[in-house]
């Protein structure tokens, strides 16, 4: 069975979600709505932390929401979604889509960008995302951030 319209629209404003709840503070309420976007059993592989890993389950996926908002200056960061192609029928779906982090403090223009490759699954009628692969764009300014990262690291 061919997904709903009700269906992508679950599953777009789970996106929008994800990238607006990296924008809260960091705090644990904030860090728990944020978990809540997946399921118990996710994964979630990345490319650019230190270290590069795959976190697994929603205890993990916390600990990188917390590193990431003790790691670089979220505050002054406003994470967008861009292009997404959203395919699955019945309680599956994947989503490949960009995303785009621009600077809301201090600097303007973009900060770095790139791609999610997500796969959801419904469970008693709620999508959560249950695996995603994120990857960032050769534009990233990896000798700012490696040093925000070190300073993190080193806490």
């Amino acid at each position: 069975m061919a997904l709903t319209p009700a269906d992508k629209l679950d599953i777009t404003e789970q996106i929008h979600r994800h990238q607006r709840y990296i924008d809260n503070d960091a705090s644990p309420a904030s860090a728990r709505k944020y978990a809540d976007l997946y399921w118990p059993d996710a994964t979630f592989h990345t490319l650019y932390t230190n270290p590069v890993g795959l976190y697994q389950g929603t205890d993990s996926i916390r600990q990188l929401y917390d590193y990431a908002h003790s790691a670089f200056p979220i505050d002054q960061q406003k994470h967008l979604v861009s292009t997404m192609v959203l395919e699955g029928d019945g309680n599956e779906a994947t989503v490949e889509w960009y995303w785009i982090v621009m600077w809301r403090k201090a600097f303007t223009g973009l900060v770095s960008s790139g791609t999610y490759v997500d796969r959801f699954q419904k469970r008693d009628g709620v999508w959560k995302c249950l695996e995603r692969k994120h990857a960032v764009d050769d534009n990233w300014p990896r000798p700012y951030f490696d040093d925000l990262m070190a300073r993190a690291a080193a806490r």
